[in-house]
């Protein structure tokens, strides 16, 4: 194990302890069978000590990554997949364990819009209208971290009265999709856009994603209906 993934490791792993108790406990360990009962305690501490050692076994070579943000980003991917296969060894059915691990990665997830959110109130421009000024001369849009280009690639679409770019290349699509878990990056990574997107007075709109085997993902961010920032 080198440096940088023992880093990762004593910075996510009382991280997802929290969010994996605050996201499972008392919940129903079927979504079908309620008989089952709900999660305890000690049942989720458990699922979260054999997802770090199933993540030990996943831990992917980010070697060839170009970013930092790329980096991390995959590393993350590789322990969303280790919480899966966790909850399915511990009999929990495939989309009742997507659905709780969407919940969990959004216990974490929403603090970077809340960044972004805090960020834009300090600021007096609107990000709508002023949105062209970012615009590579390449008609590249720059991303921010852990997003960044070259990590990430996407390209400045010109749409009316909002935001738009296509991702063509992110790295957590291509590993989930490596592994055979298409279906986890929709239900988790991709899903949580558009919560986030909500939390900085913006709605998305995107018919596409690369998880689900399209060529780009078509982001299309607009106004909120009762935007503040307007």
């Amino acid at each position: 194990m080198n440096m940088s993934q023992i880093i990762f490791k004593c910075a996510f792993k009382p991280l997802t302890k929290w969010a994996t108790r605050r996201a499972l406990v008392g919940r129903n360990r079927s979504r079908f069978e309620l008989e089952k009962g709900r999660f305890t305690h000690s049942e989720v501490n458990g699922i979260h000590n054999q997802v770090w050692h199933t993540f030990d076994s996943l831990a992917p070579d980010v070697s060839k990554e170009p970013t930092l943000g790329s980096r991390l980003n995959v590393r993350l991917a590789a322990l969303t997949l280790a919480l899966l296969r966790s909850l399915m060894d511990a009999g929990i059915e495939r989309d009742y364990a997507i659905e709780l691990i969407g919940d969990t990665c959004w216990n974490l997830y929403q603090y970077w819009g809340r960044v972004g959110h805090f960020l834009a109130r300090l600021s007096s421009r609107d990000p709508i209208k002023d949105h062209i000024k970012h615009v590579g001369k390449d008609g590249s849009w720059p991303m921010s971290f852990p997003f960044n280009p070259p990590g990430y690639r996407a390209r400045y679409v010109s749409i009316e009265d909002g935001i738009g770019f296509n991702v063509i290349r992110c790295p957590v699509a291509e590993y989930f999709r490596t592994n055979g878990a298409a279906d986890l990056a929709v239900g988790t990574w991709c899903m949580l856009d558009y919560p986030l997107t909500e939390i900085v007075n913006l709605r998305l709109v995107r018919t596409q994603s690369l998880a689900a085997g399209d060529d780009k993902c078509d982001f299309r961010w607009l106004a909120a209906i009762n935007s503040n920032l307007t």
